[in-house]
């Protein structure tokens, strides 16, 4: 049903609202950009040290093996030199602070500079994983919604299937673009989706529901869409958004690999990603493999892990032993990204994605000249749920129900919020252009209503919620304090521990 929730809003026209949504794309892109700098200090906290250590392991192997033994034990040494260098650099800065307070800021910097060299590994690695994952997610989108979705190539003696292949037409003409490829699927829910690495080599995946339970003037609204949605290039930026979320996944893998032995299949997939070798056919299992990573549920193997030491003594306390200070550090991270994601980064991804949903419903009405009909979509399809296979092709559907979220991406990325826009707020922007009335409700709406209320009521409602905005910034504080805590253990645990191994 749709969302109650959405404020009516004052007419408009699809040229305005184009603009409109270009802005805010443009704003929540800038701010993304931004962060997405920030996001990539945040994962080198966690594979900066990981790296650190690997490459410590790494010369240490080749120097034992006696492949150039001088030379490893000399980079070796140097390694060393230059992680005590940056960790006595960050402690120095932090004396200077200690003893002249904020004046001494500026003096700490330099400190502090040299100090974060130790993230510059970890920053270069989530590039590249970033990168890569984005370039595999646009070659492969295609292949992997069709596999995922059981896809078939539309049947030439069906007139309904012929005909929304006509209509496909008809709107990419009229929008200046390639027309793309049909497939459908024969799942009862109705609903279609685009997928491909650009507008030239698009595919459009409708289920068979939408042609049984959508009027003509329905199908059209959504094609019109999503014929949009390629034309604004949305499809790049699926990929990215969702090499986010596998980048995610990826740094804390490797974490996982003393208690999931999935995490071994999903890690050699992913190194072949990176390196280009991995088919099309394997993408729903790295995605599916690395939002494991993040998910609550892969707590639940690292407890099965530990209860050896009770089920077994005292061999398996013995086992375990080894891997407690693993787990604590495994927690850490885990905790890290779970909180980066929640309280920085997964709002704007949203109101990004929000806005281009919302751009490209504009763009439908201007192809259409018919808001109603998306309107009339939106409800039909928003009463079911996605089709088989559908949930990890959330972001390319016209619209991703949320009525069994237990099914859903944001159950496999559990940290990441919906990206889909509410449907009674897209509801609202279409009676906005034209459509007939959305839902009432939302912020103004429930001010009115309070405004409406006894005195007495009105003032105790206002009094509560004024309670929140200190209770809010008491949150805020203790979330960055342990943000920054968490950081902190994790550079200079994972910063010894490589100092440890290189001096062994």
């Amino acid at each position: 049903m749709p969302d109650l929730a959405a404020a009516p809003a004052e007419r408009t026209t699809f040229f305005a609202e184009q603009a409109r949504r270009r802005r805010h794309a443009r704003l929540w892109a800038l701010l993304c950009l931004g962060l997405a700098a920030g996001l990539g200090a945040v994962l080198s906290t966690i594979t900066g040290p990981l790296v650190l250590l690997l490459l410590a392991l790494g010369l240490k192997l080749l120097a034992w093996i006696g492949l150039a033994p001088a030379a490893m034990l000399a980079a070796l040494q140097a390694l060393d030199a230059w992680i005590g260098g940056c960790v006595h650099a960050f402690f120095q800065a932090l004396d200077i602070l200690d003893a002249q307070g904020a004046v001494g800021t500026r003096a700490a910097i330099p400190s502090f500079l040299h100090a974060a060299q130790l993230v510059l590994p970890g920053m270069l690695l989530g590039a590249l994983i970033w990168a890569r994952l984005a370039g595999f997610q646009r070659r492969s989108a295609v292949a992997a919604a069709a596999a995922d979705l059981a896809a078939r190539a539309p049947r030439e003696a069906d007139a309904e299937e012929r005909q929304l292949g006509n209509i496909l037409a008809e709107l990419s003409l009229a929008a200046g673009l390639p027309t793309p490829r049909l497939l459908l699927v024969d799942a009862a829910e109705p609903n279609a989706a685009a997928f491909g690495a650009s507008h030239r080599d698009a595919a459009i995946i409708a289920t068979r529901g939408l042609l049984e339970r959508l009027d003509r003037r329905e199908t059209q609204g959504v094609a019109a869409h999503l014929v949009g949605s390629l034309g604004g290039g949305d499809l790049r930026l699926a990929a990215a958004v969702q090499a986010v979320f596998g980048t995610l996944g990826a740094m804390v893998l490797v974490f996982d690999l003393p208690f999931r032995r999935a995490a071994w299949t999903t890690l050699g997939d992913l190194a072949r990603a990176v390196l280009g070798l991995l088919p099309a056919a394997r993408a729903g299992p790295l995605t599916t493999g690395l939002a494991a990573s993040t998910a609550p549920e892969s707590m639940d193997q690292m407890i099965r892990v530990m209860s050896l030491a009770e089920r077994w003594p005292p061999l398996g306390a013995l086992l375990v032993a080894p891997l407690l200070p693993w787990m604590l550090l495994t927690l850490v991270q885990k905790l890290l990204v779970s909180l980066w994601m929640l309280f920085v980064f997964g709002w704007p991804l949203g109101l990004l994605w929000r806005a281009r949903r919302y751009l490209a419903d504009a763009v439908a009405v201007q192809l259409l000249r018919d808001p109603e009909a998306l309107a009339g979509a939106l409800r039909r399809i928003d009463a079911d749920g996605l089709p088989p296979g559908g949930a990890l092709q959330e972001l390319g559907f016209f619209h991703a129900p949320q009525h069994d979220a237990a099914k859903g991406f944001r159950a496999r990325a559990s940290m990441v919020a919906a990206l889909t826009p509410a449907p009674g707020r897209r509801l609202a922007r279409l009676a906005a252009l034209g459509a007939g009335p959305a839902p009432g409700g939302g912020l103004l709406a429930g001010l009115r209503g309070i405004a409406a209320l006894p005195g007495w009521k009105a003032a105790l409602v206002v009094f509560l919620l004024a309670l929140l905005v200190p209770l809010f910034g008491a949150l805020v504080v203790m979330v960055g304090l342990l943000l920054a805590g968490a950081s902190f253990f994790s550079v200079m645990g994972g910063a010894a521990l490589a100092s440890l191994v290189l001096r062994l």
